[in-house]
């Protein structure tokens, strides 16, 4: 385990102060870490039950950076990965959200040879089951996971829900399978590079409360918003408008957006 040969993946990532002080900064960071994680290794049954870090969030975050697995914590990434496995495979213990884990050792994980196969075995034991990929780009929303694939990157994150939408492309690849998956008719459009519009028309009409409550929801997860309900019909039309570089909209709005909409399309009493 050297995680200090990676202190530029982190400087890069941090963007703080100047770049002399990133990398001194990421430096320190690393060596703390490092002496920390092999602490946490030294007791398996702290590791395995109540690891150093929450949630193995360093981990977590070394992989997110690209770090190679032959300089993560070895132990512990057998423990992330055995957990990740329950989950999927047995539906074990309390969901999993933005979990980084190189495309390689999912498939390992899980039992599975090739992407191939892995859409082939699940398509056929998950429902509802959609799949989209584009360049290098698969998003496969499936029961009650999510996996996005960065084949550019070979690395996949389980259930996206913080991870931020920061391009028209991915945010077009996300509705289209949220479409998919719900069964919806979303369209989408860009207005310019960072001012994107989501609209859906839905064959419903709503009552006074349901779009006080849908209104209510839209207002805390959206800056602009236009509800419309006319006759038998209504068009819920999202603006997203990112101010900067550093702004993004958290995959986790945009799947609350659409299970209320199915939720109204279909009710789940019914």
């Amino acid at each position: 385990m050297e995680l200090v040969r990676h202190n530029r993946e982190l400087a890069q990532r941090m963007s703080v102060l100047n770049g002399t002080a990133n990398l001194q900064l990421a430096k320190e960071m690393m060596e703390l870490h490092q002496k920390k994680c092999q602490e946490c290794q030294e007791s398996r049954l702290q590791c395995t039950i109540r690891p150093a870090c929450k949630d193995r969030n360093f981990l977590n975050a070394l992989i997110e950076l690209g770090v190679e697995n032959q300089d993560l914590p070895q132990y512990c990434f057998q423990q992330y990965c055995n957990r990740i496995s329950r989950y999927v495979l047995a539906k074990k213990g309390s969901r999993l959200l933005d979990r980084r884990i190189p495309i390689k050792d999912l498939l390992s994980a899980l039992k599975m040879s090739s992407i191939r196969q892995f859409n082939a075995k699940f398509k056929n034991e998950w429902a509802p089951y959609a799949m989209v990929r584009r360049h290098n780009i698969m998003l496969v929303a499936a029961d009650e996971y999510i996996f996005h694939f960065d084949f550019t990157r070979g690395i996949v994150v389980l259930n996206p829900s913080e991870v931020g939408i920061n391009r028209f492309e991915l945010f077009e690849l996300y509705v289209e399978v949220l479409n998919k998956y719900y069964d919806l008719n979303a369209e989408v459009k860009a207005h310019t590079l960072n001012w994107w519009v989501l609209r859906f028309d839905i064959p419903i009409k709503m009552t006074e409360r349901t779009s006080k409550d849908l209104r209510s929801f839209l207002s805390e997860a959206f800056e602009s918003f236009r509800l419309d309900s006319h006759n038998d019909n209504t068009s819920i039309e999202i603006e997203i408008i990112l101010d900067n570089d550093y702004s993004s909209l958290p995959v986790r709005n945009l799947i609350m957006l659409f299970n209320r909409v199915f939720d109204l399309v279909r009710p789940r009493s019914q």
